[in-house]
């Protein structure tokens, strides 16, 4: 890429609105999964087999396969649709409770009852990860099944923006299937973003854009890519052979490299950043390109904003999602981490959400905040050192009006938040209103619920919630306490 295009392509990514993704609908089709991780720790060896005992502490789930998908386009804001298999099985149910707690109908999940759910269970003792143990069912959907999901599709397909075609191997998506879903698409002129699966590319033919890894490209072509050379050849040929609008190869650490119709090349270096986990990257790709090619039809645009896209996610452990804020703040949109870490209940639920199901602990607190003192910082960072992440919901300037009287509060919210995420001990901030506490809770459902140790116990607000989805209540020693409304009171006596 030459100096002159980088600095174009630069200025034209930080100027992009990506609000506008809230506003596009994207469907999923796909093999979608359900993740299950089992936490625990080992501190013995079984005395029947040479193997470890891991003593399990804590269950999480979230969505995996295509489901992976459906969270980076969650987390992005846009509006997702599915299209997808499930068995007639438990972890059916729990897969669609998974796409209810993202906010995203089921109507697209067809019951196949000759076939299990996927499922995927990781045993993880402490980060790492013990034995996985995978249930499924590899065989093609039956005709029946297709049948409907086909009805489905043309139903939906004038409502759409984007498709994406995630394929795992696992049935939901035949050969014929692939090219009723890429013709229907294309006929109505909508970008069909496909992550494929195998050797045999034959059945993508068609599509907008196809997103292979250097090992699945290898795996196409039949030959190792060992260089450059290598590489720019197979990606032409591959792209010509498909009749793809074009071809995005993504390299890793080299960043990616996008071949188009025009047979040009172009390499996006990857941004430097410490790598914890390259698990997750394709899907956040196939996510941010759908919406970004919907949204501007620049081919270019959509590449290297994946490339940043795919940057933020490998410095996360797990198959974590890109979330539109952290996409932001990379394109110099929010300048400081600080505008990152003020976020609204919706956003806030997903990354809570995420982060439990990586085995994180989430602590909340919540209170006024009015004229921030040491007793406060104490305390925050007291109660961030319970979990592995501190959410502090801070009282509306019409809430702390209702709960401290007229006067009050001395600082407006929007500074309270301001002053509230530069504390490096808070993760994130968001405003609520006491009255909907309980509600709050249910629905982020966090680990820990904190109130300092002036409070007793049946006092602090959101306890029975949060006792009744099973998380705990601790009181965080205040060895001086502080009276904000004596502060101010004094304040008013000596001015």
């Amino acid at each position: 890429m030459t100096q002159g295009l980088l600095e174009t392509l630069t200025q034209r990514l930080s100027s992009l609105d990506l609000t506008a993704f809230s506003s596009l609908r994207v469907l999923v089709a796909g093999d979608f999964m359900l993740d299950e991780y089992l936490w625990g720790r080992v501190e013995r060896i079984n005395p029947e087999a040479p193997v470890p005992v891991v003593e399990v502490r804590r269950e999480t789930r979230t969505l995996g396969g295509a489901g992976n998908v459906v969270n980076n386009l969650a987390a992005l804001g846009a509006r997702v649709e599915v299209l997808g298999l499930v068995g007639e099985d438990h972890p059916g149910q729990l897969l669609r409770q998974e796409l209810a707690r993202l906010g995203v109908s089921d109507e697209g999940l067809f019951v196949d009852p000759q076939r299990r759910t996927s499922r995927k269970t990781r045993v993880m003792a402490g980060s790492q990860q013990v034995v996985r143990i995978d249930r499924e069912t590899r065989s093609p959907v039956s005709a029946q099944v297709a049948a409907s999901a086909r009805e489905y599709l043309e139903a939906r397909i004038p409502a759409l923006d984007a498709l994406v075609l995630s394929d795992y191997g696992k049935g939901a998506l035949t050969p014929s299937f692939l090219q009723e879903l890429i013709g229907h698409a294309r006929n109505r002129g909508l970008p069909v973003v496909v992550d494929p699966k195998g050797a045999d590319y034959s059945r993508y033919a068609g599509a907008t854009v196809i997103t292979p890894n250097r090992k699945e490209a290898q795996q196409a072509v039949g030959r190792n890519l060992e260089n450059w050379e290598d590489l720019a050849a197979a990606g032409r040929d591959l792209r010509r052979r498909l009749s793809l609008d074009f071809l995005l190869i993504t390299l890793g650490a080299e960043g990616m490299a996008l071949f188009d119709r025009e047979e040009s090349v172009v390499h996006l270096p990857a941004r430097a950043r410490e790598v914890f986990d390259v698990s997750g990257a394709g899907d956040t790709v196939a996510a941010v390109m759908a919406l970004a090619l919907a949204q501007w039809q620049d081919p270019l645009l959509a590449a290297a904003l994946a490339n940043i896209a795919a940057g933020v996610v490998v410095g996360k452990v797990g198959a974590a999602p890109i979330f539109r804020s952290e996409l932001e703040q990379e394109l110099g949109r929010q300048g400081a981490r600080l505008e990152e870490k003020i976020v609204g209940l919706e956003e806030l639920s997903l990354r809570i959400s995420h982060l439990q199901a990586q085995g994180k602990k989430v602590v909340f607190t919540n209170g006024c905040f009015d004229l921030l003192h040491g007793g406060h910082i104490k305390f925050l960072e007291d109660s961030r050192n319970l979990g592995d992440a501190l959410v502090v919901a801070v009282d509306t300037d019409e809430s702390v009006r209702r709960l401290k009287g007229p006067g009050r509060p001395i600082i407006g919210a929007s500074q309270r938040l301001r002053i509230l995420a530069a504390l490096e001990a808070v993760d994130w901030v968001t405003l609520f209103e006491s009255d909907q506490l309980p509600e709050i809770l249910t629905r982020l459902k966090p680990d820990i619920l904190t109130k300092g140790s002036n409070y007793p116990e049946d006092a602090v607000a959101g306890r029975e919630t949060v006792q009744a989805y099973g998380g705990e209540v601790r009181l965080v020693p205040v060895t001086e306490a502080v009276s904000v409304s004596g502060l101010i009171n004094r304040i008013r006596g000596e001015g």
